[in-house]
């Protein structure tokens, strides 16, 4: 069975003088998958392939995604993205704080 997410990074570097780091990657998601609750210690920008996917932070209506559109996330804020019957395919960029883990799941 294929994994419901792959994750293939692209490029990796270090924002200067400063404590974060841009990685963009691309990131290929399963039909109908979720990635469940989660936040990120920096900013999530991203630009939708091919597919579709509905963007959801904690506590605001869902955001549908199109091919062509981006959308981004603001720094700790809980969200989740689930993908549509095609799936979809993504280019993602974080600029994140340095070690730490690029995503970490909410539990409440």
């Amino acid at each position: 069975m294929p994994e419901p997410i792959i994750r293939t990074n692209l490029e990796k570097f270090a924002v200067p003088d400063g404590q974060y780091e841009t990685v963009i990657m691309h990131v290929a998601l399963a039909p109908n998958f979720n990635t469940g609750l989660h936040t990120h210690p920096g900013f999530d920008a991203a630009y939708l392939l091919e597919g579709g996917l509905d963007v959801l932070e904690r506590g605001e209506p869902a955001k549908a995604i199109r091919p062509g559109e981006s959308w981004h996330v603001e720094p700790g804020v809980v969200h989740e993205v689930k993908a549509g019957a095609q799936g979809a395919r993504v280019l993602a960029v974080y600029v994140v704080e340095r070690d730490k883990p690029l995503a970490t799941p909410w539990t409440g």
